[in-house]
């Protein structure tokens, strides 16, 4: 991994943290998300997994996933990174 590509990771790792918080900071039971991402093609490789306690906070959070998706791409968004929305994905542990 170059200098750059490291610089980068963390970018998007301090983005993710940011909206893992907020996330967290609105949602009960919202638990953690992970990514990955090939540095190489960041906007077509990146993807975002969200998981949620179990599965009933995860249906109590539906009518809030649009919502917690803006939440991360106005992350990714402020340093330059687009991703689709379909690239964000929320399951239950």
């Amino acid at each position: 991994m170059t200098k750059t590509q490291k610089q980068r990771d963390k970018q998007i790792r301090a983005a993710l943290t940011k909206a893992c918080e907020s996330i967290k900071d609105s949602v009960t039971d919202f638990a953690y998300l992970t990514h990955t991402v090939d540095l190489n093609n960041e906007a077509n490789t990146l993807k975002v997994n969200c998981y949620f306690e179990d599965t009933i906070a995860l249906n109590n959070a539906d009518s809030e996933i649009e919502h917690l998706k803006s939440i991360i791409i106005t992350q990714l968004t402020g340093i330059k990174l687009t991703i689709k929305p379909s690239h964000i994905v929320f399951f239950a542990n």
